[in-house]
């Protein structure tokens, strides 16, 4: 993408502070003017464009059927990680509708068509979704760090406070996005001009307390939440699993392999949900650098603000398409909900979740001579 001085939206006048010569000018020439935008090629429009179509589509798909899916099945629902997981689909949603409408628009028609009011509903509405996320993304990771590193605990994060704890993430979401709708800093267009964001490059002290409050408190602190927790739950899963294949080498009781069986199964949804954390930290990292950037440099080359910014705004599709490739169970309750074929398998009942243990007491402790006993479903704290 690259910075073009002269396209079709901005006619042939040298659009600087102070023109007075020259036709009226139009209502987009006034906003370039004023807020200092610098309009990409037609190029750079229609392939940021065609961009958001494709993701937005995704994105909106993805996320309508893992809700749909989630509503038609109520043993997913009764699981409190779960509700994490519809939150995040609902977050991510929030922005495909919101967000990528007006942009997409936007970018097709090399301006923006909203106007100041659309503006600023669309930076808050999707900042605000995307910080839902983000603190969602959090409670997950904590959610996660208890059921492997103190499962002792998992009894207290029932429905009733995950409930609680996914109300407290949209608090906390509001609250982190609306000062510039109050004064402090405000959102405005983004530096290409067909979407709208906080607004980075005011240097009066309240905006720049508002943008460093904000860079704590929606990314550093966040991240270092997670990093904790998935890096002590990254070294308890490998102790476990250790203790597994140990485990596996010799004859159990059978309430040890079951314990077994659930071990394992809940290490590989741990992996599911770390998958999640790195990929929306990766691809709203570079953003949050830029932005930082721009606090101290005005002038930072267009192609560098667009390319951050169309980066993250991939992140409301992963999570869905992150769910299917990585968890088979995820993908037999996905066709078993949008497939009605005899094909499908019931609920988590196929070869690839089967464990084999070999066994040579019972529950008990009654010896019965060494057995193999296969496990066909796991009990997991998600999904």
């Amino acid at each position: 993408m690259s910075n073009s001085n002269n396209n079709s939206s901005s006619s042939s006048i040298n659009l600087t502070a102070g023109t007075t010569m020259g036709p009226a000018l139009t209502q987009w020439e006034k906003l370039i003017i004023e807020h200092g935008i610098r309009p990409l090629s037609p190029g750079g429009y229609i392939g940021c464009a065609m961009y958001l179509v494709i993701i937005g589509l995704m994105a909106t798909a993805g996320n309508t059927t893992t809700l749909v899916m989630f509503a038609r099945n109520k043993k997913l629902r009764v699981k409190p990680h779960n509700m994490l997981l519809i939150n995040l689909a609902l977050s991510d949603l929030g922005i495909s509708i919101f967000g990528y409408p007006l942009t997409t628009s936007s970018c097709f028609a090399r301006r923006y068509l909203w106007g100041m009011v659309g503006c600023k509903v669309q930076g808050f509405s999707t900042f605000m979704f995307a910080m839902a996320d983000m603190y969602t993304l959090t409670v997950v990771s904590v959610y996660r760090w208890v059921a492997v590193c103190r499962p002792h605990y998992m009894h207290t994060l029932n429905y009733s406070v995950t409930m609680r704890v996914i109300a407290g993430t949209w608090v906390a979401a509001v609250l982190t996005t609306a000062p510039p709708l109050v004064g402090m800093s405000r959102y405005t267009f983004e530096p290409f001009g067909t979407s709208c964001t906080i607004d980075w490059d005011d240097t009066s002290p309240l905006s720049v307390f508002y943008v460093y409050l904000l860079i704590v408190i929606a990314y550093v602190l966040p991240v270092a939440i997670m990093s904790f927790c998935y890096y002590k739950v990254v070294i308890r899963s490998n102790q476990l699993m250790r203790t597994m294949r140990q485990a596996q080498s010799n004859a159990l009781s059978l309430a040890e392999a079951e314990t077994a069986n659930n071990t394992l199964a809940e290490n590989k949804v741990t992996w599911v949900s770390l998958a999640m954390v790195l990929i929306f930290v990766v691809v709203w990292s570079p953003y949050a650098f830029v932005c930082v950037w721009a606090i101290y440099d005005s002038n930072i080359p267009v192609w560098v603000n667009t390319l951050p910014t169309m980066v993250c705004k991939a992140s409301c599709m992963l999570n869905p398409l992150i769910f299917y490739l990585t968890n088979p169970i995820f993908r037999d309750t996905f066709r078993a909900t949008f497939l009605r074929s005899s094909k499908v398998k019931p609920w988590g009942i196929t070869s690839r979740h089967e464990q084999t243990f070999k066994i040579n007491k019972t529950k008990d402790g009654v010896f019965i001579g060494e057995n193999c006993v296969t496990f066909h479903q796991a009990d997991t704290t998600m999904f």
